[in-house]
């Protein structure tokens, strides 16, 4: 037989002993990630030891972290095999609305990654623990928490939110960006509006209108305002009072801020805006949409394994927030994923049948092993 064709024969049989090689070790890591997933829905601060005794890992072992470590060169992949699973499901047309805040993450001692003395805005008291940064997508009812990541001291949150911005027009074609006071400056402001985007966030009270020299506190504004000068109008059901009025504000220039209170006595919201084609109840109905994020930090706490995560490594970290993501968009319901989770989370049996019969996860995982081969 020719020598060149047995060279090329023995390089063929290489190749393929290397491919099945690497199918079979792909094949054991997403095997390793679905029963990962089950140990997040278990929600349970030994979670992840019940998994691992599941898995037959030995008291004492490396099992489960060595699995761990085989499943972080995969972040990339995972990252990009998620964003094509949320984007299959999204639809063509409608508004695409993009969500970020922060929340909270108390943890005791001083070994975790940007770990630090943090102070909560809600309640005005301090605890030690990190910060979680999250951006979403939202469109018809289904949200999706897309990347997630810790923010420490030497990180601008303001930063973070601009990149956050540039992922979510280039990478899911965002419409309309939504945010909450703290993240209402103007250097965030100023870049959703280069990039040609619009964008509705709510004021701080002590935000200050200018009118000529002069110029006065907002809350100050409509603190005598009569109620019968706000417009009733209603939302799912719910009554809102209204007031839409351009300012020129001293730290943002001139743009559209709409007023809106629950009652007559309620104290009002400002949100800003620079979005003057839509009427203001849509303002306000989009501004209702951010607290989707809010429902996401709340759920993935109380059910998916969000806070009682206890790695040290940034990076084992940075693939627990995603997986928690692609966990929390698979499974979510129209508001809640409490009442999927509730029903399965006492045995890992049913976590781990949960996960095999999803639908969007195997599709997720059809796409991992595609991008994971090539």
């Amino acid at each position: 037989m020719n020598k060149n064709i047995v060279a090329c024969l023995r390089r063929q049989t290489t190749m393929s002993k290397r491919k099945r090689k690497k199918e079979d070790k792909l094949d054991k890591i997403i095997d390793f990630g679905r029963q990962l997933f089950a140990a997040i829905l278990r929600s349970r601060t030994g979670a992840l030891t019940e998994l691992a005794r599941l898995l037959r890992f030995q008291t004492g072992t490396k099992g489960f972290e060595r699995e761990y470590d085989n499943l972080l060169p995969l972040i990339n992949s995972i990252k990009e095999a998620f964003r094509k699973s949320v984007l299959e499901k999204l639809p063509l047309e409608g508004l695409r609305l993009g969500i970020f805040d922060d929340s909270d993450i108390e943890k005791t001692g001083k070994t975790f990654p940007k770990q630090k003395m943090q102070h909560n805005h809600s309640t005005g008291s301090f605890y030690s623990g990190m910060k979680v940064f999250s951006s979403a997508v939202y469109q018809n009812g289904k949200m999706s928490a897309v990347d997630s990541c810790l923010v420490g001291e030497n990180d601008n949150k303001l930063e973070v939110a601009k990149k956050s911005v540039d992922m979510l027009i280039v990478d899911f074609l965002v419409n309309i960006f939504l945010f909450d006071c703290w993240y209402c400056k103007n250097p965030l402001i100023q870049h959703i509006q280069d990039k040609g985007k619009l964008f509705v966030s709510r004021l701080r009270r002590d935000t200050k209108a200018e009118f000529g020299e002069d110029e006065e506190r907002i809350d100050a504004l409509f603190k005598n305002m009569p109620h019968k000068e706000y417009e009733r109008i209603k939302i799912n059901g719910k009554s809102y009072w209204i007031k839409d009025i351009a300012f020129d504000l001293k730290a943002y220039g001139a743009l559209r801020v709409v007023v809106s209170k629950e009652s007559q006595h309620a104290e009002p919201i400002f949100l800003i805006t620079n979005a003057y084609n839509f009427t203001s109840q849509f303002i306000v109905k989009l501004y209702l949409k951010r607290f989707c994020i809010e429902v996401f930090f709340k759920d993935a706490k109380q059910f998916l394994n969000f806070e009682t995560f206890l790695c040290r490594k940034e990076c084992k970290w940075d693939m627990h927030l995603l997986l928690t993501n692609v966990l929390y968009w698979a499974i979510q319901l129209k508001h809640s994923i409490s009442k999927t989770v509730r029903a399965i989370r006492e045995d890992i049996a049913d976590c781990l049948l949960f996960i095999n019969q999803n639908p969007l996860i195997e599709k997720f995982f059809e796409e991992l092993r595609k991008r994971g081969l090539t």
